[in-house]
């Protein structure tokens, strides 16, 4: 198995183990707690949870670009709105569902992302630019999103105690 390779069974075993975690902490709640408020402003568990699925979307949208840039320049404006569509998307669908379709959801989605993360690790290294970002490669923006995985883990512990 070469660097490449090594560095996004890392990444994908990561972004399982995270998942893991989030799964595990609504196992056994129940579905009056997606109401609950948590320390971030406005935002409920349900919102919280909704963030875990957007992540995974975003995953697989930076694989998109990745793939896309040598083709295709940048354009701030149109991308920007992509993202938030594609967001949005992925916040509304995860929002509407009763808690048990949405740890079904959840999981299925993780491992999306988790299984193109070990597909494309080919691309791991390649700069991409998402509209509203800081240019990095690849696996910078997948450790971003990992460490905004691990923070929204923090926020539900908090929100479920």
């Amino acid at each position: 198995m070469g660097d490449e390779e090594t560095r996004a069974a890392a990444l994908a075993r990561e972004w399982r183990e995270v998942r893991g975690m989030i799964l595990g902490l609504v196992e056994q709640m129940p579905e009056t707690w997606l109401g609950r408020a948590t320390e971030r402003a406005g935002w409920t568990v349900r919102h919280e949870l909704a963030h875990f699925a957007v992540l995974d979307r975003d995953v697989t949208h930076v694989f998109e670009r990745a793939a896309s840039e040598a083709t295709e320049a940048l354009d701030e404006a149109r991308d920007s709105i992509l993202m938030r569509r594609i967001r949005g998307q992925a916040m509304f669908a995860a929002q509407e569902l009763r808690l048990s379709a949405l740890r079904q959801y959840l999981a299925d989605a993780g491992e999306r992302a988790a299984t193109a993360i070990e597909g494309q690790a080919a691309l791991l290294g390649r700069p991409v630019r998402i509209a509203g970002r800081e240019a990095t490669t690849v696996a910078g923006h997948l450790e971003q999103a990992l460490a905004r995985a691990r923070e929204g883990v923090s926020v539900l512990r908090d929100a479920l105690k």
